[in-house]
């Protein structure tokens, strides 16, 4: 179906409901039936939806869309090009980068219960007998857990291990290529995205959690939601609902990616999603861990250099991993991050003081769409933002544990 015929077939049933409302019936209507405006709202909520899916050119998508205490997650598509299964919301994607918002949290919940501190150096947490370079003729100061959560660690993306390994040669592997002899920028001087500080970050959150990351992660923050689908280690029957990814390549297989979840290695559900969204936007958020988790830690102007954080837009701070965007002509003030790779690409965007946010993930099928996803996910969100009490989700149903 073309996207201009999903318009008007969203259009024909919002009209088609309206017309029922409107007295073509003779029951009563409902006490708690939402004001006469909800429903047209309800319908820009749904052709924005409906965009986010037409931008992104893709053969499957999936979505979690949250507002208030409303949360509604759906799929879009085809699981596989030409395929028969349709993507919904149990359909597994890789969540790529996003996976490092979950760190972020990870260590804001350790934080706050005073196990570790963010100005903690990241040798404090090495392996047993682990020494790290000898420094320079002026010594620099050392990596701390927030320099590793905001990206200025002067770390490089990647810190030449193989992707793909198993955490118990993964986490060896990054050590040692730590230990070695190289020339870095001084820590905080500027920002540069990294992959290896996030994993590096990770295994210093285990040693703190005295288990393995994905435990860590489980008993702190995926588990407490009920995200039982979002994990590095999928089972098979998990496996047999992923998305394809890029059918352009070989299908990123359906593995074991423990030895980067920190950075990328999560995948997830967009009914995972909405449960998380929902915990993030939740009444009272910005009190205890989610204070520490999405407050902003660097300014851009505080920086010499920026790098590779502005693939949404210009990004205006850092926080635990997200990324924030000021205020913007006819937009509010976003929290943000992006993710791809391995066939799939992911977005999530959140206005925490209107409590709205929506999450994406969808495979690569047409080339890198995500700046064009990005830009109608964050319409969406200012939308949801405009009219706080009024807005409905169309076809709402409160996100539930599995």
């Amino acid at each position: 179906m073309s996207h201009g015929a999903r318009l008007r077939k969203i259009g024909h049933l919002v009209g088609l409901a309206l017309l029922l409302a409107a007295g073509c019936t003779k029951a009563p209507p409902s006490p708690a039936a939402p004001p006469p405006h909800a429903a047209l709202e309800a319908r820009r909520v749904a052709l924005a939806v409906d965009d986010l899916y037409a931008q992104s050119q893709a053969s499957g998508m999936v979505v979690a869309v949250v507002h208030g205490d409303q949360a509604r997650a759906m799929g879009f598509g085809r699981m596989r090009p030409g395929g028969a299964q349709r993507a919904d919301a149990r359909t597994l994607v890789r969540l790529q980068s996003l996976s490092k918002l979950f760190a972020a949290e990870l260590l804001a919940d350790l934080v706050s219960r005073g196990k570790v501190r963010l100005a903690d150096p990241l040798a404090l947490y090495a392996p047993p007998g682990w020494r790290g370079p000898p420094p320079g003729k002026v010594p620099a100061p050392p990596i701390t857990l927030v320099n590793l959560a905001t990206h200025t660690s002067g770390l490089p993306r990647v810190g030449k291990v193989l992707a793909g390994q198993p955490a118990a040669l993964a986490i060896p592997a990054r050590w040692a290529w730590l230990a070695q002899p190289q020339r870095l920028p001084r820590p905080g001087a500027g920002a540069v995205y990294s992959n290896v500080g996030f994993d590096l970050l990770g295994d210093a959150l285990a040693k703190a959690s005295n288990t393995s990351y994905s435990a860590a992660l489980a008993a702190a923050v995926t588990g407490p939601l009920g995200m039982a689908d979002t994990t590095a280690a999928p089972s098979a029957e998990q496996c047999a609902r992923m998305m394809a990814g890029d059918p352009n390549r070989k299908p990123f297989p359906c593995v074991d990616q423990s030895g980067e979840a920190a950075s990328g290695g999560l995948y997830s559900t967009a009914n995972d999603m909405a449960l998380w969204l929902k915990a993030e936007l939740a009444p009272g958020a910005e009190q205890g861990r989610r204070s520490i988790s999405q407050a902003v830690y660097v300014r851009r102007e505080q920086l010499t250099t920026v790098s590779g954080l502005d693939h949404a837009g210009r990004a205006s701070g850092i926080g635990l991993a997200w990324i924030e965007q000021d205020a913007a002509a006819g937009r509010p003030r976003l929290l943000e991050k992006t993710g791809g790779g391995d066939g799939f690409l992911a977005f999530v965007a959140i206005d925490p003081v209107r409590r709205a946010g929506v999450f994406v993930g969808f495979d690569n099928a047409s080339g890198h769409r995500l700046g064009d996803v990005a830009e109608a996910a964050d319409a969406l969100v200012t939308l949801l933002g405009t009219e706080p009490d009024a807005i409905v989700i169309p076809g709402d149903a409160p996100a539930a544990a599995h």
